[in-house]
């Protein structure tokens, strides 16, 4: 575990990091159908041993980060839903939908066996932008904690944990209202520290980062990215940051922008 710096402690205590509120958010909308519904997802084996791991998650306090197969196995399963856009599931559709994979996806995040937590990481920020305000500001409390204690494992993998600050950043300057510049200043510092930690060479790599951080996050994972990053730099990053807006586009594989559309 990298030990934050002095900056970073300060931005993140600012940020109220806390591993329960958005947990605790979704604990009272997860009813005990959805909850059944998920332990069903493993060809409908063990399925009581699934609900009891899935309704002890709800109570527990700590996330724990060694999670057994029950329900380890049906929370992956999940996670998955919606699917690149399309709805496997008719009755997960709308809000009921986004609330499984919300809960499923951070106990993921979370978790040290979780193959692709960058993937979990951005499914996360998808479906609390989905479900509003209230919800991303508690992912925002949830990240900021989890990238000051670094758990599971982000802890190990220094190509992953830049992505890691950049969606704590996206939740951020996506919850409605005025964001403080020196936080969004901040966390793009981080994050540039992050990347020049797992790549020193990445001023000169241009395109090339764009693979590695494509790596990180995995096929379908990897797609809602630069999604999310291209309607974040769109509509609340400033255009005035230690990286330009241009790098930062070229970093996520997102098509620069010439100017503003013209009037019709």
């Amino acid at each position: 575990m990298m030990r934050p710096s002095a900056e970073l402690a300060r931005l993140l205590d600012g940020l109220r990091p806390a591993e329960l509120p958005l947990r605790d958010w979704v604990r009272t909308r997860l009813n005990a159908s959805i909850v059944r519904e998920i332990a069903l997802l493993d060809h409908g084996k063990q399925v009581e041993e699934h609900r009891r791991g899935i309704e002890e998650l709800l109570v527990v306090n700590q996330v724990p980060q060694e999670l057994p197969w029950n329900p380890a196995e049906v929370l992956e399963l999940a996670s998955h839903e919606p699917l690149n856009g399309k709805q496997l599931r008719p009755e997960w559709a709308g809000e009921r939908g986004q609330v499984a994979r919300l809960f499923c996806c951070l106990v993921l995040v979370r978790a040290d066996d979780t193959h692709v937590p960058a993937a979990k990481l951005a499914q996360l920020i998808e479906s609390a932008l989905e479900l509003g305000p209230e919800v991303t500001e508690n992912t925002v409390r949830f990240l900021a904690w989890c990238r000051l204690h670094e758990p599971g494992a982000w802890r190990h993998d220094d190509a992953a944990r830049p992505l890691l600050t950049w969606g704590l950043l996206l939740s951020y300057a996506m919850v409605p209202g005025v964001q403080d510049p020196a936080v969004v200043a901040g966390s793009i510092r981080t994050f540039e520290e992050d990347v020049a930690t797992a790549l020193p060479e990445y001023r000169s790599l241009g395109r090339a980062l764009t693979a590695t951080l494509m790596k990180v996050a995995s096929g379908p994972g990897w797609r809602l990215w630069p999604t999310l990053t291209d309607r974040c730099l769109t509509d609340a990053i400033p255009s005035q940051t230690t990286v330009s807006i241009d790098t930062l586009r070229t970093w996520f594989g997102i098509e620069h922008r010439a100017g503003p559309p013209s009037a019709r």
